[in-house]
């Protein structure tokens, strides 16, 4: 039996009288995975887990005999369809036949032959779709014909899924073009136990991109959710996990060319399995939604239209009437009679036609008009005259354009009102346009094909020497023969071209000039057109301007020089001095040393006037130390020798320094930080421009204390200054920090205004920021910011606000 077994096809199981699998062949791996060994000693129900109906029937009917059945043969056994189990847990439809071996029946053998289902499971499932749709379909069409409204439509819509799809809650957002977002304008639930997510739903509003509806807008396609709880692009989700909503779907309401209508959401409380026959409903609701839309849309469009046609009919502001092609008159609108003094009666009597209604002698050219309307469908509006009853005529504007089925409406606007004023306005007109050129400084001239003048107006003739009109008639190659500039821009406009050109004259004057081409019927050069503006005054300044730019130019050329040599000799100079200073400082501080070792009273005097001598020649070394460090900025020779700097310690030992001055001045040194702020700087130039601070908050600080601020935030560290002196004028706040600028006269404070110029420029060179808040008599505060991984990691021009500190 194995070996026949194993020998077919076909999936087969042999089977005892207790349904447990003696054998199986390959045909079974290959249609549900399970191996023979896996298979054998095994129940039945581990492959059907149904079980097989009818399997204890010993002697089941037997089925009607086809033609081929063989009497001598055992009668077949019926198929039956059941739900089999893959391995993978997974089911597949089969059909089943259950056979008795040939044989074996005492020992109660038989064989359960499979045949694959799976075309027909999927037949299946597309008809099941297609039914789907199919009643769908049938319900919008019934909610469709019964509603012109949107918001009616989609209600109907979402009831729709519901009852026939099983979804629990619906909502649709309507697209507000204005606003560009998507707004819930109705939405539908079959379970009134959903109060907090219907009130949330309907209290948003969403963006492109916003949520899962604002994405479906976006990407214009449905968007399925097995379950919408676990999304997190669902802006909801909370609230739906607490209301037991689950599966979901999105899907866009479009209508033709596109048109975006809005979006469709769908929920229920079990998660959805069937992605493909979900998203195929939606893409199908959608469209018929959207089609619906479209022919509302367009219903609305036809009904203002009519609605605007009747209105313009029944107003006054046109004379309307409907012809034939022939020209035969078949209505016309209250305006058209009463502006030619007819009735209604006449109109239906057949009294009226285009040849009634033109004066004859334009009667001649009607037959052409008809045919114009015949064949093109419309007739262009023209200035022409309608017959009255009482044969007056009536100056109108007029156009036509077919209606279709040989109807025509034609428009008569009345232009009595504007008749009376034309032959005055022209007149008026010629009259200031020649004020205006006799008193401009413009030319206006003509020439024919041939160069000779047909015109020759404006004021600007008398720089020329020349009256108006007085050289029509003469020729242009003659009147310029000694300019041959002129002549040149002459052939050009002749030929034709539009251009402008600006001529000098050899007699001074200087003329720009647009030449205009005129041209015959046929499109040929005919002459020029010029209007000439005199720009001699123009010119000289032109030319002035050029001068003076030249010379200023010459002379920021020679202020760069004279500021070049300036810094060279500063240069120069703070280094000549430098030595000297350095030696004198040397021996004052021996003389200062022996007068106090001395220990005699007389000795005294002399030692404050050794110490008041040095810190003049410390002053001094200051300030040759600017005017090199200036120099150095100038010329781009400043370098950083970075490494690991403490700016807590480096603040102690310039306050250290500063400790027997600041007794001397009265000013109180105090220090506020929270522990080491070690970045990567140069420590030599942060020094100074520590120094720099310092000595500046005691110099203006007038004996108040002076407060100083360590900390870092961040990446950044943090230094403030802070004095409580004379302060700074808000128009001198970012003056103070140039080159040589101060906020106070030299005479009462001294230095050369280098000191705020070298601080910010170091600051900058090591990637820094430095400001200051200040108020006249409320004192200053100077805001420094340091990046602590060094120059290359810069921050923003102006330093960021952070507990306390500018």
């Amino acid at each position: 039996m194995r070996r026949v077994l194993d020998s077919l096809g076909d999936p087969l199981l042999a089977l005892d009288r207790s349904a447990r699998i003696l054998h199986a062949n390959a045909g079974m791996k290959e249609l549900l995975g399970w191996s023979r060994l896996e298979l054998l000693g095994r129940p039945l129900t581990l492959v059907i887990p149904g079980g097989l109906p009818n399997l204890r029937q010993e002697s089941p009917a037997a089925p009607p005999q086809s033609a081929g059945w063989e009497p001598h043969l055992p009668p077949p056994r019926p198929l039956v369809r059941v739900s089999a189990l893959r391995r993978d847990g997974r089911p597949r439809e089969v059909e089943v036949r259950l056979s008795p071996w040939p044989g074996g029946e005492a020992e109660g053998l038989s064989i359960l032959s499979f045949h694959p289902l799976d075309t027909q499971v999927e037949l299946e499932r597309h008809l099941r779709l297609c039914r789907r749709l199919n009643m769908m379909e049938a319900a919008l069409t019934q909610a469709f014909s019964q509603t012109s409204d949107e918001e009616d439509a989609a209600y109907a819509v979402l009831r729709a899924c519901g009852e026939l799809e099983g979804w629990t809650l619906g909502t649709y957002w309507r697209m507000e073009q204005g606003a560009n977002v998507l707004e819930p304008l109705t939405l539908w639930t079959a379970s009134p136990g959903l109060s907090d997510f219907t009130n949330v739903t309907m209290r948003r509003t969403l963006a492109p991109l916003e949520g899962l509806p604002g994405q479906t807008w976006t990407r214009r396609e449905p968007i399925w959710c097995r379950d919408v709880t676990r999304e997190a692009r669902f802006l909801r989700a909370d609230v739906a996990a607490r209301e037991g909503l689950h599966g979901a779907i999105f899907f866009p309401v479009m209508g033709s060319g596109g048109r975006m209508y809005g979006v469709v959401e769908l929920f229920s409380r079990a998660p959805r399995e069937e992605r493909e026959a979900d998203e195929a409903l939606a893409n199908a609701l959608g469209h018929r939604f959207g089609r619906f839309l479209d022919r509302l849309h367009h219903t609305e469009l036809e009904l203002t239209r009519d609605k605007a046609v009747r209105y313009l009919w029944e107003s006054d502001l046109l004379g309307l009437f409907v012809s034939d092609t022939r020209g035969r008159l078949l209505d016309a609108n209250a305006t058209l009679l009463r502006m030619l003094g007819y009735s209604r009666r006449d109109v239906r009597e057949g009294l009226l036609s285009w040849s009634t209604l033109l004066p004859p002698n334009q009667r001649i050219s009607l037959e052409g008009v008809l045919r114009r309307l015949r064949t093109d469908g419309v007739f262009h509006s023209v200035e022409s005259e309608l017959l009255r009853k009482n044969d007056n005529r009536v100056p109108v504007l007029l156009g036509s354009a077919s209606l279709g089925e040989e109807h025509v409406v034609t428009f008569a606007l009345d232009l009595s009102a504007w008749r009376p004023m034309e032959p005055t306005a022209p007149r008026e007109a010629d009259a200031r346009l020649h004020t205006l050129i006799s008193h401009a400084p413009v030319v206006l001239f003509a020439l024919d094909r041939d160069g000779n003048f047909t015109l020759s107006e404006g004021w600007g003739l008398e720089a020329l020497g020349l009256k108006p009109g007085q050289v029509v008639g003469m020729s242009a190659f003659e009147l310029y023969r000694a300019e041959a500039t002129t002549l040149t821009h002459v052939r050009r406009a002749l030929a034709g071209e539009d251009f402008f050109s600006v001529d000098a004259l050899s007699t001074g004057p200087i003329y720009e000039t647009h030449w205009v081409p005129l041209r015959d019927v046929e499109g040929r050069p005919a002459g020029t057109l010029g209007l000439s503006v005199d720009v001699t005054q123009r010119e000289r300044e032109a030319r002035w301007r050029t001068q003076l730019l030249a010379e200023a130019e010459e002379a920021r050329v020679e202020a760069e020089r004279a500021v070049r040599a300036r810094d060279e000799f500063l240069t120069i100079a703070s280094h000549e001095l430098k030595t000297p200073l350095t030696s004198l400082g040397l021996q004052l501080h021996t003389l200062l040393k022996r007068a106090r070792q001395s220990g005699r009273p007389e000795d005294s005097e002399t030692v404050q006037r050794l110490e008041k001598a040095q810190r003049q020649i410390q002053k001094l070394a200051r300030m040759m130390d600017e005017l090199l460090d200036v120099s150095r900025v100038t010329e781009g020779r400043l370098r950083l020798e970075l490494g690991e700097v403490d700016l807590m310690q480096l603040v102690r030992e310039v306050m250290e320094r500063f400790q027997e001055e600041s007794q001397r001045m009265g000013t109180r040194l105090t220090l506020r930080g929270e522990g080491p702020v070690v970045g990567r700087w140069d420590r030599p130039k942060l020094e100074q421009v520590v120094t720099n601070l310092v000595s500046n908050a005691m110099k203006y600080g007038a004996g108040a204390p002076v407060e100083i601020q360590v900390r870092s935030s961040g990446a950044l560290a943090l230094l403030e200054v802070t004095d409580h002196g004379i302060g700074i004028a808000p128009e001198d706040v970012e003056r103070i920090f140039g080159k040589f600028e101060r906020a106070v006269t030299v005479r009462k404070y001294g230095g050369f205004g280098l000191g705020l110029y070298i601080v910010r420029q170091l600051v900058e060179a090591l990637g820094g920021a430095v400001d200051v808040e200040s108020a006249p008599g409320r004192g200053s505060t100077f805001h420094l910011v340091l990046p602590l991984a060094g120059p290359e990691a810069r921050v923003p021009t102006q330093p960021p606000t952070d507990a306390g500190l500018h």
